[in-house]
């Protein structure tokens, strides 16, 4: 692998990490009764299923009998994707809870 997969590797990782620590210290910014809202809507359950997936293609590609470095660019697409949805949905949690 070279070094463009290991840098790949690095975002896809923090990226994956960063999605759902945000989502949660976004949730514990938001008044307790709106906290099962929030949970519900549907930007935060794609937001963690997005960096599920980014993980496992990141796991997938160093855990398989031959590695896979091909996985990287999804996973990292993906994984940037969920930390964009994240840090979006941490600028005003009340858009979420704000229509139930």
């Amino acid at each position: 692998m070279s070094d463009l997969h290991y840098l790949l590797a690095l975002l896809t990782a923090a990226a994956a990490l960063y999605a759902p620590l945000t989502l949660r210290g976004t949730a514990r910014r938001l008044h307790y009764r709106d906290r099962p809202l929030f949970w519900r809507a549907p930007l935060p359950m794609g937001t963690l299923a997005l960096s599920l997936l980014a993980a496992l293609l990141l796991l997938w590609t160093f855990l398989a009998p031959e590695p896979q470095p091909e996985l990287l660019w999804p996973g990292a697409t993906l994984a940037l994707l969920a930390a964009s949805a994240a840090w979006w949905t941490g600028l005003e949690p009340q858009r979420l809870v704000r229509h139930r």
